[in-house]
């Protein structure tokens, strides 16, 4: 069945609450693939959270709701929150919900299972004031480690007596042997509806406007056991409580700009509060001889139901900020019970109600923070209708809150396209100096990348277009030059300007028995553009001695003048250099060889060369 964990820190004595609050919400219908899938797990936490923001005092940018996340999520949501109370001074609320499947030892979340005994871990290394686990699922008294709550080793917390509310506090809704359910009646589970209408006021004993952890506790857990025990799967919520200090830990309370439904004196009449299109179960409330009961609700429109015997009576109430409504004061026209409470799937309404109901669940998302489902909504609305003046506006805002989300995670070039889209769909934007500063100020920032971004390309194209910037090895072959006939010539490009290669003369293998080298060569290119000219100096040097004469010897004019052009010589070279987009580069110069003429004339000679080449850089 379904399961809901929650874990919250709570700090609340007489005097007041803390001031930092967060909270951390999983709804999670489908399970793992044995399992049927649940209805109303994801309804479960958003009504969670409804009543944690409203009443609660959670920031709605402190409270994330995850629907269908896997283990990794949880894991990694639950660390950053951990992260996050370790730079706070202060005491501060956590709260943790999940609503899913589970069985006695595990959560029923995708990816890797997901036990107990890592929940429990997870739980204890928050570093909170009070940690409290609620656990409406099946067989969720597990967690516990025995029936009727008594906890075992595992869960033993030891907490120093202290002024402090401090400790930890696990509730279940069913024992370790037993199913909790969800029905269609209430669109939720059993247990998380009575502890939700609880913490909105029902729970309240003293009326006093505030509702305690042990209030909200001993509330849900006597509704529970009440309209279940009749059921085929009974509930007998369990608990584990191990705080110590002094003061009540208040969960919620109602606020003096809230709206409120008060219900009358009386013995145990009940009333049911829900959305205005009866699809959204809100509250529940019964009457109390000891004194009124006040259910704190959001500023709007709702149908109030008075259960009455086998019928009911059904009235319309808009309910304002600051103002409180008598219950027992509303016309109620009757309505036989059967009917329902809800009329359950908004697909039965006609085509004006359900867009009326989907607009006001956008608007509702908005509320609480979920600007992004909200948009969704609003636009899907705007799709079938594109004249719906609400549905726009509701848009607009969502693109807004969206854009002040991203700048709190530092996204500018998110936060800036929800500006310009919120600006296009609303040109009056322009009006308002706080959107303008930020837009121009984003705007001037995007321009400036947008430059940076073409610098960047245009640098990227040069180099493609001209291999001398990018690539750094040639190899090649000079036809004709001051390092001899065909020399195989390899090459460094340094610091773009400097080539320094080495040459081989494999011509001087056939004509005088070995090659020559060409050591120690450089080459200067001042001007870094495909086209260049060049100024370098290099060592010619022949592993081969003088040839001898002797008769018959047809080559020997070719090896004597080869063994005296490219002997051991010192050559000086200039010229131009041509590089093509694929790397190819052709080399045209002149050069001079200063080289000894013969051993038996030893003068330097100077033979001017013609320098032909090319090469491919790679």
């Amino acid at each position: 069945m379904s399961l809901l964990l929650s874990l919250g820190v709570v700090m609340a004595c007489g005097e007041g609450r803390a001031e930092e609050r967060f909270a951390v919400l999983i709804g999670a219908n489908a399970g793992w693939s044995n399992d049927k899938p649940l209805r109303y797990a994801e309804t479960d936490a958003e009504r969670m959270r409804e009543v944690l923001v409203e009443l609660g005092g959670f920031a709605p940018d402190r409270v994330v709701l995850l629907r269908e996340p896997d283990t990794t999520a949880v894991r990694g949501e639950l660390e950053k929150l951990a992260r996050t109370l370790r730079g706070l001074g202060q005491d501060s609320l956590v709260l943790f919900y999940y609503s899913g499947h589970a069985d006695e030892r595990h959560l029923h979340l995708r990816g890797p299972a997901l036990a107990y005994p890592e929940v429990h871990t997870l739980l204890q290394a928050l570093p909170a004031t009070v940690k409290v686990g609620v656990l409406d699922a099946c067989r969720s008294g597990s967690i516990l480690g025995a029936k009727g709550g008594r906890p075992t080793g595992r869960f033993e917390v030891k907490v120093v007596d202290e002024l402090r509310v401090r400790g930890l506090v696990v509730l279940t809704s069913s024992g370790a042997d037993e199913l909790s359910q969800e029905t269609k009646a209430l669109a939720g589970s059993v247990f998380t509806h009575h502890l939700v209408s609880g913490l909105r006021g029902a729970a309240d004993e003293d009326g006093g406007g505030e509702v305690s952890l042990v209030e909200a506790w001993k509330y849900a857990w006597m509704r529970t056991e009440a309209d279940t025990a009749a059921s085929a799967v009974p509930h007998r919520p369990a608990y584990l409580f191990e705080l110590k200090g002094q003061g009540e830990l208040v969960l919620t309370q109602q606020k003096r700009e809230g709206a409120r439904l008060v219900l009358p004196r009386g013995e145990g009449e009940r009333y049911v509060v829900v959305d205005e299109h009866e699809v959204r179960l809100v509250a529940e409330g019964r009457t109390r001889a000891e004194g009124a009961v006040a259910l704190g609700l959001a500023p709007g429109t709702y149908r109030v139901k008075r259960v009455e015997g086998e019928g009911m009576g059904v009235a319309r109430v808009t309910v304002k900020g600051g103002q409180s409504v008598e219950a027992a004061g509303l016309r109620y026209e009757p309505q036989a019970l059967a009917v329902g409470l809800l009329k359950g799937d908004p697909e039965q309404m006609d085509e004006e109600e359900r867009r009326e109901w989907r607009r006001g669940e956008a608007l509702r998302l908005l509320a609480a923070g979920e600007a992004g489902m909200a948009l969704r909504l609003f636009e899907e609305l705007l799709a079938q209708r594109p004249g719906d003046v609400g549905a726009q506006r509701g848009r607009i805002r969502s693109l807004l809150r969206l854009a002040e989300v991203h700048r709190t995670e530092g996204d500018w070039r998110k936060q800036y396209e929800m500006l310009r889209t919120a600006l296009a769909a609303d040109p009056s934007l322009v009006e308002d100096p706080d959107f303008t500063s930020a837009y121009r100020r984003l705007g001037e920032r995007e321009l400036i990348e947008r430059r940076d971004l073409k610098v960047h390309a245009d640098v990227e194209q040069e180099l493609l277009a001209n291999p001398r910037l990018k690539r750094r090895w040639s190899l090649g072959v000079e036809v004709l030059g001051t390092r001899g006939p065909l020399a195989v010539v390899g090459s460094l490009l340094l610091r773009d300007v400097w080539l320094v290669h080495v040459a081989v003369d494999p011509l001087g293998l056939v004509l005088v028995g070995l090659p020559s080298l060409d050591l120690g060569g450089r080459r200067l290119f001042p001007i870094e553009g495909r086209l260049s000219g060049f100024a370098g100096a290099g060592i010619h040097l022949s592993l081969a001695p003088w040839p001898g004469l002797w008769d018959g010897d047809p080559l020997f004019q070719s090896r004597y003048f080869y063994r005296q052009t490219w002997g051991n010589a010192l050559h000086l070279d200039v010229g131009v250099q041509y590089i093509f987009e694929s790397g190819l580069a052709l080399e045209l110069g002149g050069g001079l060889i200063l080289s000894h003429h013969a051993p038996s004339a030893p003068h330097v000679l100077d033979t001017p060369m013609l320098n032909l080449g090319l090469s491919w850089f790679l």
